[in-house]
């Protein structure tokens, strides 16, 4: 909030560069980052539905705030809604967090107090501490982290945010009108909240390890449907393909390293996690601009983002097979 509040009063380009730093590292990372690893640390049995639902906050508003905020623009000028949007979150939301992130008895996970009360409880012993929850410098020595766990990370990051990016470039390439192209985010928004409601219910069936790696199949899908269908057909099947990829990831990726490297310390493992994502999600509106200005063209673009999720996907799919 103070962060947005900040934005407000930018003057210059210094206090531009602050205010973006601001907004990435509190918002966009660290709020996201805290609600990932709040509820996987709360839930066991419900663990996906639980990460899947929170990410609801985040898919809704993806979805709806980009127009409320040009509705809003229509009736006020910029450095009033930086200031109305914050203060609405300290008003209405900040009073009742306590009440709000209370315990309840459907919560069947220890939280951080139990692992650390559990922890401590060992040491008292002279008992060995649980193995299972690892440290960020036994991940970065973990095989699965650098063959398949860091590409579930970084992959949907890279496809998603260059498309993104670039999507002026794929509607006029395609031949869509923009208008049309615009609307389709319907689409993208629905199926955002149903990949990420499905998702949760598959990881508490399969587990997260045998889902996760399919998560990466919808890029290439949206991809594959853009590049070969028609505009009446392909446009409307790579939106919906596109918010499924949006939605499933970060909801499987938590649980994964939940399931994999415990909870006591995953605020630490999670931040190394989000390190890859920021990277991955900086590089790849720059590789895939150099590819326009290179005169590859729509179908190399979009060749490059069916191939990586399949070989990812094929990769994460071995290995975490293998390691089990």
């Amino acid at each position: 909030c103070l962060a947005a509040i900040f934005f407000s009063q930018i003057e210059s380009l210094i206090m531009l560069v602050i205010g973006l730093y601001l907004l990435r590292m509190f918002g966009q990372g660290m709020m996201t980052h805290v609600y990932s690893t709040a509820m996987a640390r709360r839930y066991v049995a419900a663990r996906g539905r639980a990460i899947s639902i929170a990410q609801l906050g985040h898919t809704i508003s993806e979805s709806v705030g980009p127009a409320t905020v040009v509705a809003l623009h229509a009736l006020f000028e910029w450095r009033t809604i930086w200031i109305m949007l914050p203060t609405s979150a300290l008003i209405f939301v900040a009073p009742f967090l306590r009440q709000l992130t209370r315990r309840t008895a459907l919560q069947d996970g220890e939280g951080i107090d139990g692992i650390q009360a559990a922890v401590q409880t060992k040491e008292d012993a002279n008992q060995p501490s649980e193995s299972h929850h690892w440290r960020r410098r036994d991940v970065l020595f973990d095989p699965r982290f650098w063959l398949a766990i860091l590409w579930l990370v970084a992959v949907p990051s890279f496809v998603l945010t260059g498309l993104l990016f670039h999507q002026l470039f794929l509607a006029d390439a395609k031949g869509v009108a923009l208008s049309h192209w615009t609307a389709s985010y319907v689409l993208y928004a629905v199926f955002a909240v149903i990949g990420s409601l499905t998702i949760g219910q598959l990881i508490d069936r399969f587990s997260a390890r045998r889902v996760a790696p399919h998560t990466l199949l919808p890029n290439a899908l949206a991809c594959a449907a853009l590049l070969f269908g028609s505009i009446d057909i392909g446009v409307p099947l790579f939106f919906i393909f596109f918010g499924l990829a949006i939605g499933m990831p970060h909801t499987a990726n938590a649980a994964l390293i939940a399931e994999i490297y415990g909870t006591r310390f995953m605020g630490e493992i999670k931040a190394l996690f989000m390190l890859v994502t920021v990277f991955a999600s900086a590089l790849s509106p720059m590789i895939m601009g150099v590819m326009i200005d290179a005169g590859l063209g729509l179908n190399a673009l979009l060749g490059l983002n069916i191939i990586v999720p399949l070989v990812a996907q094929f990769l994460a799919t071995l290995v975490l097979h293998v390691s089990r």
